[in-house]
């Protein structure tokens, strides 16, 4: 159940500055970007599903959050959100939301943005166009990764979501000690392919040769990486293709 960190937390769209016969109180902030309330929600939970109205954005506070669309009638994940991302963007244009967002394994707290605020104020509308822009650049990233070999093209989307949302390893050893991250969050063969958009068993072969290279560990979904190993695998699998 999403429980919120706020006693009753106001609906979207409901927000009402102070008119001019009293001093406005300062919007509260989560990353610089004005919000309404906090909301927690648990392992698994449906923060809003594809199709629902979308009356504001969401922060990510802390926590992971799965991004799917519906793909003939199967859930097609498309992008895996973290601290300082915003999603529900539908909202800025009076849409529904084109994608359906869960919690990762251990939850997460997102804030909903207060729109109005935010856009109105010039601190908190370059906040959030600055998360946008890093989002859209994102995207760009995967979209010029398509046109890499599969084994290159799986090794940066592992390289990105490690240095994104990865956690430092400690005690390992070894050349890459200190440069370890955990991904905090249950990552499956068929979650790798669907993100780079290949066979489950192309996904299952590339990542079986990164766990032999030793820039992978883990099991069962449950993986330690080293980006920078990884973005130099990628540029390997580049020169094998050519």
């Amino acid at each position: 159940m999403i429980t919120s960190r706020t006693a009753r937390p106001p609906r979207p769209g409901t927000h009402r500055r102070a008119g001019a016969s009293a001093p406005a109180a300062e919007a509260p902030q989560a990353g610089g970007i004005a919000v309404l309330a906090e909301l927690s929600l648990g392992p698994g939970e449906l923060l809003y599903g594809e199709g629902d109205p979308a009356h504001a954005p969401y922060l990510v506070v802390d926590g992971v959050l799965r991004v799917t669309v519906d793909a003939q009638g199967r859930s097609r994940l498309v992008d895996i959100v973290g601290r300082g991302d915003v999603v529900g963007t539908a909202a800025l244009e009076g849409r529904p939301h084109a994608e359906s967002v869960h919690a990762a394994e251990r939850g997460a707290v997102v804030a909903l943005v207060d729109l109005p605020t935010t856009l109105e104020q010039r601190g908190p509308r370059q906040e959030l166009v600055s998360a946008l822009v890093r989002q859209m650049v994102r995207s760009r990233q995967l979209a010029d990764d398509l046109g890499l070999p599969m084994g290159a093209r799986i090794c940066r989307i592992l390289a990105r979501l490690a240095e994104r949302l990865g956690e430092p390893v400690e005690g390992a050893e070894g050349r890459a000690a200190g440069r370890w991250r955990h991904l905090p969050f249950n990552l499956t063969h068929d979650d790798v392919a669907l993100m780079a958009g290949c066979a489950r068993v192309t996904a299952t072969r590339v990542l079986g040769e990164l766990k032999a290279a030793g820039v992978l560990g883990g099991n069962r979904g449950d993986y330690a990486l080293v980006p920078e190993a990884l973005e130099e695998a990628a540029d390997r699998y580049v020169w094998e293709f050519i």
